[in-house]
């Protein structure tokens, strides 16, 4: 494969690599994983991919490194304490916050949580990941009207309606023909 053509214009691309379109500039970003996987999207043909884990397996995953990271925030609040000679309460605190609270979340992400796959829209994090990966969405509805109608910037008064002969400036024709039609001019 030479190249892959532009979706919006069809126009060939010296090369797969192409960031943009040469003829109308269009973002070819992800076009050749597209072709590559028979006209699905990355996204849709791994399930598993980026924005599609189920909401249960990221609580999972969350638990899971709350846990962990007891492992190593205990540790070192208990240095921290010992060198400022404070009560090991904030110890015993961490500890639980982190290892029973990512226990906690597994638990609810395990009895309430869906486990299909969702595409996650939401959040910081994902929006800059799509504006790192160049993944521009086409937008869902075409924007609001910005027309204005005719009878809110002016409504014509009753009995202010003009013939359209009654309107100047009248043609050279029309004046021509009104005086050539003139009952006085008319000697047959």
């Amino acid at each position: 494969m030479n190249g892959v053509h532009c979706p919006r214009c069809g126009q060939q691309q010296a090369s797969i690599e192409s960031r943009f379109c040469s003829r109308c500039r269009f973002l070819m970003a992800g076009i050749p994983e597209v072709v590559a996987k028979g006209g699905l999207p990355p996204e849709l043909s791994d399930p598993d991919a980026a924005g599609f884990e189920s909401p249960r397996k990221k609580g999972v995953k969350q638990g899971a490194l709350m846990m962990l990271s007891s492992l190593i925030l205990v540790p070192v609040v208990a240095v921290v304490s010992a060198a400022l000679d404070i009560t090991p309460v904030f110890v015993a605190l961490t500890a639980i916050v982190t290892f029973w609270g990512g226990f906690l979340r597994i638990l609810f992400a395990l009895i309430f949580q869906s486990g299909k796959p969702a595409r996650n829209e939401s959040g910081f994090v994902e929006s800059f990941k799509r504006t790192i990966k160049g993944g521009r969405q086409a937008p869902q509805s075409l924007p609001p009207s910005d027309e204005i109608p005719a009878d809110a910037v002016f409504t014509a008064a009753p009995g202010s309606w003009r013939d359209t002969n009654d309107l100047s400036p009248a043609s050279v024709t029309e004046e021509t023909t009104r005086a050539l039609n003139h009952p006085g001019l008319n000697q047959n």
